[in-house]
């Protein structure tokens, strides 16, 4: 443990290695548990989405209650910055609707080019050690691991959150952090799919195209518009992405499956078939079985039965929890 260095790393994904990249001093050693860009290397399909055309309020936006804390640093490097970098490195890249991707690379590349790059750069690279500890003691900070300590005049943690813990993120960085004296705030998954109550098994596969989706916590209402998919275990998609950065255990979704379905239960009168029949017009043939009175010839139905299946197109309820860190974006 005779060498100080400058800064010690812990954790080589996206935000550890750009740090190493941009630090002013070459004496630096990064500290991994595992193989570092495991996380970058499978960003968007491996297609490697940087970054949006978004105008940067509507940018901070999407990031919901947690965007104003990233205004100040934005302001230092921002979306222009990012794309001159990446072409600093030799990486093209093109614009899709308002994203921004890799143009002549896979994530897996631009992973593989930055950790050369910064080990090109750096002192010292080691993969595959955990950091069990970190005292600091005189000014100075000791970092612990099963294979040695190093000791280092600043400290960058840089180990990630909890979603995708396979690649790395786990958690272990809040525990290095409360143990230097930070308050932790109990995190929670974000850009996580919902479980359901009832069983959607059977509806598994279907999706639904710029719905109306209203997610309701205690009394708060929340509603967002956009594509939804229903899975083996309960329901996913953009809209439930979006709608997941809410606080909750559990809550209560309500789906709006047809706008204007006041308009179409009308018309059930005068079909002579059974009502599942007469909505596979409107909605997928699995739903459709799943409607209220289903099975009956439509022209017999009386008023109340009419309000119950409109009542179900209008507000398809699902009662939900969230889908843990292993499912988070």
């Amino acid at each position: 443990m005779s060498k100080i260095f400058d800064v010690a790393i812990v954790g080589a994904g996206a935000s550890g290695l750009a740090c190493a990249y941009f630090l002013k001093t070459n004496n630096i050693i990064i500290l991994d548990k595992y193989e570092g860009t495991r996380k970058l290397s499978i960003v968007g399909n491996n297609r490697c989405n940087i970054t949006s055309t978004l105008p940067y309020d509507d940018f901070l936006e999407e990031y919901g209650k947690n965007g104003q804390f990233l205004r100040d640093t934005f302001k230092q490097f921002f979306k222009n910055e990012l794309i001159s970098w990446i072409k600093e490195l030799g990486i093209e890249t093109e614009t899709e609707n308002t994203k921004v991707f890799l143009k002549n690379k896979t994530s897996k590349q631009f992973a593989a080019i930055l950790k050369a790059a910064v080990k090109r750069k750096i002192s010292d690279f080691k993969e595959f050690e955990t950091v069990k500890q970190i005292i600091k003691e005189n000014g100075m900070f000791i970092l612990v691991s099963e294979k040695g300590s190093y000791k280092s005049k600043a400290l960058v943690l840089a180990c990630g959150g909890k979603s995708y813990p396979q690649t790395g993120s786990d958690g272990s960085g809040y525990k290095l952090a409360k143990d230097l004296g930070h308050t932790i705030i109990n995190p929670e998954p974000m850009e996580t799919p919902f479980r359901a109550e009832m069983c959607c098994r059977e509806l598994q596969g279907i999706t639904l195209k710029d719905v109306k989706t209203t997610l309701m916590v205690n009394r708060k209402k929340y509603t967002e518009k956009g594509d939804l998919v229903f899975t083996h275990f309960g329901v996913s998609g953009p809209v439930i992405l979006k709608l997941s950065d809410k606080s909750f255990k559990k809550a209560t979704l309500k789906i709006k499956l047809i706008d204007n379905c006041d308009e179409i239960t009308k018309e059930l009168h005068f079909y002579k078939g059974k009502v599942k029949n007469f909505l596979r017009q409107f909605i997928p043939q699995k739903l459709s079985q799943k409607v209220p009175h289903s099975e009956e010839k439509a022209s017999n139905l009386n008023k109340n039965q009419i309000y119950e299946i409109e009542k179900f197109l209008s507000s398809f309820t699902l009662y939900i929890r969230k889908c843990g860190f292993d499912k988070a974006f």
